[in-house]
């Protein structure tokens, strides 16, 4: 039940959320890579293989991506799945955590270069990004109050466009 209280809090942060955050920041280029390899029990990829494709559609639903632009140019890797920190989810594929490293590059357009990233290419900085869903414990007044659990992918699109919108937000900062 916790955790369907946390899915429902997750679900309305986010869509109240969304209108905000929509087209405010520019980025040259977004690449996201999800490498679980460090937890070998992690079964994340088996409930969710395109979660890398998943992530970097909501960052470009979040920001505007422009490959002729100054603006900087970030990766994003997705190094942890969680459920309450287990790497191993449930039968359901729920999770409450995503974890990993957000790199900021120079513009594809710098100096008027236009180039891709190369694997020697230094980031301007690097940051992590850990994004754990949770709930106030709130008492329902018997007979006043029905709750409907979101699907399963309902909580999926929630976290991923939250860790989204606080990448955008952290890149920002930078």
């Amino acid at each position: 039940m916790k955790l369907l209280k946390k899915t429902a809090l997750v679900c309305t942060t986010v869509l109240i959320s969304l209108p905000a955050f929509a087209g405010e920041s520019k980025l040259s280029d977004v690449d996201v890579v999800v490498d679980l390899s460090a937890f070998t029990d992690s079964n994340a990829l088996t409930y969710w293989p395109e979660l890398d494709k998943d992530l970097e559609a909501a960052l470009s639903q979040h920001a505007m991506i422009e490959p002729i632009s100054e603006a900087p140019r970030i990766r994003v890797e997705i190094n942890k799945v969680a459920v309450d920190g287990d790497t191993i989810l449930p039968d359901s594929g729920e999770f409450n955590q995503l974890e990993g490293t957000i790199a900021v590059y120079e513009s594809l357009n710098a100096d008027g270069a236009n180039v891709k990233q190369t694997a020697d290419d230094a980031p301007i900085s690097s940051f992590p990004l850990r994004l754990t869903a949770q709930t106030a414990d709130t008492a329902n007044e018997e007979g006043w109050t029905v709750f409907i659990p979101p699907s399963k992918d309902d909580f999926y699109n929630a976290l991923v466009n939250a860790y989204a919108e606080r990448t955008l937000e952290k890149v920002a900062e930078k």
